[in-house]
């Protein structure tokens, strides 16, 4: 076969087998043979499947007692005993004993995790983005519908877009530091390369230390971004009101009929209109809404099918002032020139109803003014790409460093002496041993081979090499096995 295999090691106990097994404890590594295995029993709860179980005794009067288990969980009685086979280093007597190969492919797929969280900071941004791009849409789709409550909208929008590219170019210097870390101990986890024995406590050294620094990595990313998120999310609250509002509006727009200079403001529900201070008025329930010119009341009507209709009707121009009224029952008394209206809301409302129509009464202090910031807002685009190219590069970078040495580790069978005496017949037989042992060692590696492939741990130029160098060879085999078979019929049929 054409593939660059690499010594493996032997057990450390008998010398004769290869390594299978690897005690964490003292690092020896040794062979199935040579592992102990002890007995161990222990119940097991059939009701949960706890482990939590306590053993009594019971009070018999006549002969000795007998004893029996509780679930300590469930207060199941219901245990059986379950017999577990564990291993046990035969150098130190330490359980914590594991298979060697798979130990190998853990560190490597800890270490190619650890590789992928190096775009949690492109990943923690581009959801920063995402955000603001949906709320820059959102405002500008409502600024075009003439709702220009929260100027301050805008202004935090420009100013997290100055902020965010300083915290980009930060989230970028600490990924670049991270990354050459990275990078310089990639070598050591090359996908296809065989451990020794002796290194793996190191190893496990360095993936602690990755992750470590990793973690200050996330740690760092998230703190820089806090502040950014937290704005962000006011700014979804003050949307997701406007979006409200404008919905009541259009909703009801037939029923509104606003002037082509008339702005919508907000849309209050659950309202209930009381009356006038000192004149009997048709009283109702329904949704207040403000405007930048009026205040109107639409009232439900209707005692099967509720539907609104126009109940009032009042510019601001003739409205003095609002305030809340009354000990237990309090309510909102809005001034007028004439008479007072008086409404009632719920308790939680009512000092937000009063900041409402106080915003009415002042809207060109609390309105967007410069039209034009609208436009601004418009083409601001948060980037990310030139953080992400820098990412993937690192990425590569780690990726060739892994395969620059691609070496499939070779399937032996050990072969136990034999002492017999060379024959026609022994020689036959020899033969036939060696070309089934290297049929088997091919078969596994081509396991091998296709579950890395599969698993992206070789690229798909060295599994092809590989496997039309075996494939060839297994067949050149199973062909002469067929011949030495057909021999050896012929022989016994003679």
């Amino acid at each position: 076969m054409n593939a660059l295999h690499e010594e493996i090691e032997k057990c450390q106990k008998c010398g004769v087998r290869d390594v299978e097994l690897v005690c964490r404890t003292c690092g020896a590594g040794f062979c199935h043979n040579c592992v102990l295995v002890n007995k161990v029993n222990f119940p097991y709860c059939l009701n949960c499947g706890s482990r939590n179980v306590e053993k009594y005794k019971a009070k018999i009067s006549r002969g000795s007692g007998s004893s029996y288990y509780i679930c300590k969980d469930c207060k199941s009685k219901k245990i059986t005993v379950i017999t577990k086979y564990v291993k046990t280093c035969p150098k130190c007597g330490s359980s914590d004993v594991v298979d060697f190969a798979k130990e190998q492919a853990n560190l490597k797929m800890n270490f190619r995790r650890l590789c992928s969280e190096l775009r949690y900071g492109y990943l923690k941004l581009n959801k920063v983005t995402h955000t603001f791009d949906l709320i820059k849409r959102s405002i500008v789709f409502l600024r075009h519908s003439r709702i220009f409550n929260y100027p301050v909208i805008e202004r935090t929008l420009v100013d997290l877009f100055d902020e965010f590219n300083l915290i980009k170019m930060r989230i970028l210097g600490k990924t670049e530091e991270v990354g050459n870390l990275v990078l310089s101990v990639a070598s050591r986890f090359s996908i296809d390369s065989r451990f020794k024995v002796r290194d793996l406590p190191f190893l496990r050294g360095v993936l602690a230390r990755l992750e470590a620094e990793l973690k200050n990595y996330k740690e760092y990313v998230e703190e820089s971004i806090k502040e950014m998120e937290e704005k962000l999310a006011k700014l979804e609250v003050l949307i997701s009101s406007l979006y409200q509002h404008y919905q009541e509006f259009s909703k009801y727009k037939d029923i509104l009929s606003l002037d082509m200079d008339e702005n919508p403001i907000y849309a209050i529900p659950d309202a209930k209109f009381l009356g006038l201070v000192r004149t009997q008025t048709p009283k109702g329930e329904g949704i207040l809404f403000l405007t930048n010119k009026r205040l109107i009341f639409l009232s439900k009507k209707g005692l099967v099918k509720k539907r609104l209709y126009k109940l009032l009707e009042i510019s601001l121009n003739r409205i003095n002032g609002v305030e809340i009224r009354g000990r237990l029952k309090k309510r909102i008394i809005i001034r007028c020139n004439s008479e007072d209206l008086i409404f009632s809301f719920p308790a939680k409302m009512l000092s937000l109803v009063k900041d409402y129509i106080n915003v009415a009464l002042n809207f060109e202090r609390y309105s967007l003014r410069d039209a034009r910031i609208v436009s601004k807002v418009a083409n601001l685009t948060l980037e990310t790409s030139d953080l992400k190219i820098k990412i993937e590069n690192i990425l590569k970078k780690i990726s060739k460093t892994e395969e620059s040495r691609t070496v499939i580790p070779k399937v032996t069978v050990v072969r136990e002496e034999s002492y017999s005496p060379i024959t026609s017949v022994n020689r036959f037989k020899m033969e036939l041993y060696d070309l089934e042992r290297e049929k088997y060692e091919i078969e596994e590696s081509l396991k091998e081979l296709k579950r890395r492939f599969e698993s992206g741990m070789i690229s798909v130029e060295n599994y092809f090499k590989y496997y039309r160098s075996w494939i060839g060879r297994l067949y050149a085999i199973e062909k002469r096995i067929s011949e030495l078979k057909g021999k050896s019929q012929s022989h016994l049929a003679t």
